[in-house]
């Protein structure tokens, strides 16, 4: 398997070859399946991890998600799966919970469900190690940064948990008329802030400006634990996200639709 763009379709190829699109938001999230992606290549263009399968690391945020997502439809891409981290809405999930929605409720339109027959195959896949919930998922535009505003969220969309990225790239999707799939591990809690320096301190690749942080901390000594705890519950995440492509392999998250 080498590195290199995915490879350019034409409508009709399309219908052919199988090509499953991968987003991952950061890095970190993206080590979790493709222990050695190609990093660099991946923030520009998708990388293959198998012959049927290619990466996108998009950077946090609907608009990024977009472009990875309109990249991997317009080179072939017949089915897209959202990895990744999102955040706890209600206190039925804590940090290290699997996600696997049913539906996608997005921030302004109609909520989405996602592939019945997708998520029927990784449920059953996941079911003894992960025990997955399939609650819906939230969009949003923004990063939900406070408790209150969490507890807001949940009442009003119904959610169990937010991310930036899947609602998007789930429109985009039906709009393509391709299978759309999220695999989602809880990282901050329903009770857990995000602090304003984190967003300040942090890049859309969630690399972090240590002096600029520190600087931030010195002035809020108190946020070292709350810190300490976000990293607590991130790591508890992507150990999560770790377990899934253990427990599966990478070939079979792809839909049945593409696997046959």
């Amino acid at each position: 398997m080498g590195s290199g763009p995915l490879p350019q379709a034409s409508a009709a190829a399309s219908k052919r070859v199988k090509q499953l699109g991968i987003i991952a938001a950061l890095p970190a999230e993206a080590k979790c399946i493709a222990k050695r992606p190609d990093y660099h290549h991946a923030l520009v263009s998708p990388q293959p991890i198998s012959d049927h399968i290619f990466l996108s690391i998009c950077g946090i945020g609907s608009e990024q998600a977009a472009k990875a997502a309109t990249t991997l439809i317009q080179h072939g891409a017949n089915a897209l799966l959202s990895w990744g981290c999102a955040g706890a809405l209600s206190t039925d999930v804590q940090p290290g919970d699997l996600l696997l929605p049913q539906i996608i409720q997005p921030e302004a339109s109609d909520a989405l469900p996602t592939d019945r027959a997708w998520h029927i195959h990784l449920s059953g896949l996941l079911a003894d190690t992960c025990n997955p919930v399939t609650d819906t998922l939230a969009g949003s535009a923004n990063i939900i940064t406070e408790p209150a505003q969490k507890q807001a969220l949940y009442q009003s969309s119904g959610a169990i948990a937010v991310d930036m990225e899947s609602a998007t790239i789930a429109i985009l999707a039906q709009s393509a008329h391709i299978p759309f799939m999220a695999i989602r591990a809880i990282a901050d809690d329903a009770k857990t802030g995000i602090p304003a320096y984190i967003h300040t301190g942090m890049d859309m690749y969630g690399n972090i400006h240590p002096a600029r942080i520190l600087s931030l901390l010195l002035t809020h000594p108190a946020s070292w634990l709350q810190l300490i705890r976000l990293r607590q519950q991130f790591s508890a995440a992507t150990s999560t996200l770790s377990l899934v492509a253990k427990t599966v392999g990478v070939d079979a998250l792809l839909p049945p639709v593409l696997s046959g």
